[in-house]
């Protein structure tokens, strides 16, 4: 099965509970390296000459950051890295929290917390999990998020931050469940951003708000 199919069906089916909120932003990412840290039960994906994707702006006016192969050695800045942790190993289930950031050509940083389940399978190892604190650190004075391969959106995203959102990744099976080291896997992510408890509810009262005024 391809890869990139793979985590687009399991990322529909992990968002559907957000669906209602409304996504805003996404993302996603192939052939990141991963690697996984025994002794200290660290796992961590980073961008390699391989690894292309996009971050993608759905709330007006939409627009997307695009990610090529070998960005990293084109650009001065952009690159993504995932570091999670794996504890409370059961079997081949476990858990995970950590860090995701996105960064673009000119410094400025998509990032979040995460936490969620790691799940071994007979295809590779899923992590299921939620974002939370998500927000874009603007470094540049342009007020955009820029891909190293050309689109761009503006960083003043709907709502209030932080957001939430949800997130999937999937790397190939190494031969066990985090039973020992390894470096050098390739690992798909994906995300979806939508806006926190707080925003969702300060729109809806905007939203209602413009009814009554159509009605009057």
């Amino acid at each position: 099965m391809n890869m990139g199919r793979l985590i687009a069906l399991t990322a529909v089916a992990g968002v559907a509970s957000q669906a209602a909120a409304g996504v805003i932003l996404t993302y996603g990412f192939t052939d990141l390296v991963g690697a996984y840290d025994h002794p200290t039960a660290q796992f961590s994906a980073v961008a390699g000459d391989m690894t292309a994707g996009d971050v993608t702006r759905l709330a007006a006016p939409n627009g997307t950051a695009r990610y090529l192969d070998g960005f990293v050695n084109r650009s001065a800045f952009a690159n993504v890295t995932v570091n999670l942790n794996v504890f409370a190993k059961v079997g081949n289930i476990a858990q995970g929290v950590g860090t995701f950031s996105i960064v673009d050509d000119d410094g400025d940083i998509l990032s979040g917390d995460i936490s969620g389940t790691w799940i071994g399978g007979s295809l590779g190892v899923y992590f299921n999990g939620d974002l939370s604190n998500v927000v874009i650190t603007s470094v540049s004075p342009d007020s955009t998020f820029d891909g190293p391969d050309g689109g761009s959106f503006s960083d003043a995203l709907p709502g209030i931050p932080p957001y939430e959102g949800v997130f999937i990744q999937l790397f190939i099976r190494t031969g066990g469940f985090f039973t020992s080291s390894f470096s050098g896997r390739s690992v798909q992510v994906a995300g979806e951003i939508v806006p926190g408890a707080g925003s969702v509810a300060l729109l809806a009262v905007a939203g209602f708000a413009g009814v009554r005024r159509r009605r009057n």
